[in-house]
């Protein structure tokens, strides 16, 4: 895994410098985040339906930052959904089916710093994030195909990313901006399950642990 990231790493800067990158820092910056992609994220919940994360968000957040001069302040929102279905295997015939519906709110503020002085496009980041997760789902079957039971999970906590970015020039102030990042997250869950056919309801603790590098690509505009 490390060996990976180092290599994203070194590919994000070698296109850097190939793509002649801005040479003066404007002072405000504001986009899109087209693409983020965690190759080695962990998906969680096999019962009550997962995450929710594709490994490959689309066009899911916003970004915005303020330079001063080789500082700067970074803040960023993004949110997305999905929805996910458990199948019955052949190798459980009493496991419940369904499918569930969740979301990922992540508020991020952190800074930046363009270490080398002649490439102030090149520069590393760490950020701070606040997320909000939320999955209900619905599994009915078993056995004795009595099973009906809503399953939800709730966590939210702080997460952090450190790691390397660059802005390449695409056309006047429109950059591209990618950004190969380590992401940490250890969150506590709350997990709900209620037998609708009993009325009785259970509710336990778990933990999300995330630890894994992954890529993101913002479309930037400068001013």
């Amino acid at each position: 895994m490390l060996k990976n990231t180092l290599a994203i790493a070194a590919l994000l800067t070698g296109f850097s410098l190939i793509a002649h990158a801005q040479d003066t820092p404007h002072r405000f910056e504001a986009g899109l985040e087209l693409v983020n992609y965690s190759p080695f994220a962990k998906q969680q919940y096999s019962y009550a339906t997962s995450q929710l994360n594709d490994k490959a968000q689309w066009a899911s957040g916003a970004v915005f930052r303020y330079n001063l001069g080789r500082f700067g302040l970074r803040s960023g929102i993004s949110y997305n959904s999905g929805s996910s279905i458990t199948q019955n295997p052949s190798s459980c015939a009493d496991c419940p089916v369904g499918g569930a519906n969740g979301r990922d709110l992540r508020v991020r503020l952190g800074g930046q710093y363009a270490a080398i002085a002649k490439a102030p496009w090149l520069y590393v980041f760490s950020e701070f994030y606040y997320r909000s997760f939320l999955s209900k789902g619905n599994f009915t079957g078993g056995l004795c195909g009595c099973l009906d039971t809503e399953v939800t999970v709730k966590s939210n906590g702080i997460g952090n990313s450190t790691g390397l970015g660059a802005k390449m020039r695409v056309w006047k102030h429109f950059y591209l901006n990618p950004e190969v990042y380590y992401d940490v997250l250890r969150v506590p869950n709350t997990v709900t399950s209620n037998d609708r056919n009993s009325g009785t309801t259970q509710q336990y603790d778990t933990r999300t642990k995330v630890q894994a590098p992954a890529v993101r690509v913002n479309a930037i505009i400068a001013f």
